[in-house]
């Protein structure tokens, strides 16, 4: 009966610690007191947040015929269980009342017949309920220490010990419509690190970014199935994803065709709502864009923030893009043709756009050092003096490619096809999105 009702607690366990998952941006670690004898005290320590369940999954060295596992004592409002399988051990604890104190929560003691040692600990799921909402914590790795409990230590999933110093490994706060799940929270230069990205349902992964604290990008591989990797660099990193919902069937646009050179484009500010159609099923790829619509579209990638009134006489507070303008403006995003005029009906140039996009990022604090010899094109020389550097950078990041293999045509037109490009081409390679 004992042991019915301990394999029910486990699965209510299990279902409550998969509602929500996240992953978060601190790196708790397991310490283990008393580590290589037959008993051993663990806990989890570097916790930040509040917690009422906890599950976690730790390695052994061997299997053993039996473990006794004591959890940290029972009031009546906790309840443990665990489940050893081979070289397994799987421990359930929930409560009515939070059940760490502070940044340490104790899970308790193992006990066997013979010495043994904890290898790796994995698998932490962390709830914590509050009076409006649940929140899951999920770390696929987990630091081990072992001894004092002064910190973690050099051994983190089934890495070996090593001398080195290891540095976090964490996600970014923010991620919506999927979580990553992480090998470790710890890593040592040079250690290849694996990340599983997790789709909420109805939601893709877009793309998979890391970077260093310094923000340089982390070159990551594609491993398939949504795991990817990356090499671990002397630095603390933070990994960060963009999860799309899925769209049901094809895009709604009668002009737009798969064979089309700008339908990745097209599809890509479609889901991510950045760009709609222009009515009647059309998406207009070869329509010129107005510079009232790239700022609209900016402004709503930006989450649409509250802006004031525009300053620009020709801008009305009863038009679409109002809002945009004012808080592009304010932002130092655009600048109008004088303090009065700012032109929102007119025809966008490839410069403009770079020029918008340069200070877009700028204001963003992304990396803008990037510069590109544009002398190789025949129309350099036409380049507006202010846009200079925003096509040098816009060139150098592969923003903008030249109409040929000769000219830019910097005042030429960007059709609502090539913006979108554009606007793929900075989410990916610029905002790592």
């Amino acid at each position: 009966m004992k042991r019915t009702l301990s394999f029910l607690l486990a699965a209510v366990m299990t279902a409550a610690l998969l509602v929500f998952p996240a992953a978060a941006a601190s790196s708790p670690w397991l310490q283990v007191d008393g580590k290589g004898t037959s008993s051993q005290q663990i806990s989890l320590q570097g916790l930040s947040g509040r917690y009422s369940s906890v599950q976690v999954t730790l390695g052994l060295d061997r299997a053993l015929d039996g473990i006794a596992y004591e959890g940290p004592g029972s009031d009546g409002q906790s309840y443990t269980t665990f489940r050893l399988e081979g070289k397994e051990l799987t421990i359930y604890m929930t409560s009515k009342l939070y059940l760490n104190q502070g940044s340490s929560l104790v899970l308790g003691s193992l006990t066997a017949g013979d010495s043994f040692t904890v290898t790796s600990a994995s698998g932490l799921k962390l709830v914590s309920v509050g009076p409006n909402d649940t929140e899951t914590v999920i770390y696929d790795g987990v630091s081990l220490s072992g001894g004092s409990g002064s910190g973690p230590g050099s051994s983190s999933g089934s890495d070996s010990d090593s001398s080195g110093p290891r540095y976090p490994v964490a996600a970014a706060s923010g991620i919506s419509g999927g979580s990553l799940r992480i090998s470790t929270t710890h890593a040592e230069r040079g250690d290849t690190v694996t990340v599983t990205a997790v789709p909420s349902p109805g939601f893709s992964l877009s793309s998979l970014t890391v970077t260093d604290s310094a923000g340089r990008k982390v070159s990551v591989t594609d491993r398939g199935s949504g795991k990817w990797s990356f090499v671990m660099p002397a630095s603390a990193v933070t990994v960060n994803a963009s999860f799309i919902p899925d769209r049901p069937g094809p895009l709604p646009f009668s002009d737009v065709a798969e064979d089309d050179w700008f339908h990745e484009a097209v599809a890509f500010v479609y889901d991510a709502g950045l760009m709609s159609g222009t009515g009647g099923g059309s998406f207009s790829p070869d329509t010129a864009t107005t510079r009232g619509m790239v700022v609209a579209i900016l402004h709503r990638y930006e989450g649409s923030p509250a802006a004031g009134t525009p300053s620009f006489q020709d801008v009305s507070p009863q038009q679409y893009y109002a809002g945009a303008v004012a808080w592009a403006a304010a932002n130092g995003v655009v600048s109008g043709y004088s303090e009065d005029v700012f032109a929102p009906d007119e025809m966008i140039t490839r410069e403009q756009m770079a020029a918008i996009l340069y200070r877009y990022a700028q204001y963003k604090g992304l990396d803008v050092s990037g510069r590109a010899d544009l002398s190789v094109f025949t129309d350099a020389g036409q380049i507006s003096s202010y846009a200079v550097d925003a096509m040098s950078w816009a060139r150098a990041s592969g923003l903008i490619a030249g109409v040929d293999s000769h000219t830019l045509q910097p005042g030429g037109s960007a059709t609502r096809g090539q913006v979108a490009a554009i606007l793929m081409r900075f989410c990916k390679n610029i905002a790592g999105q």
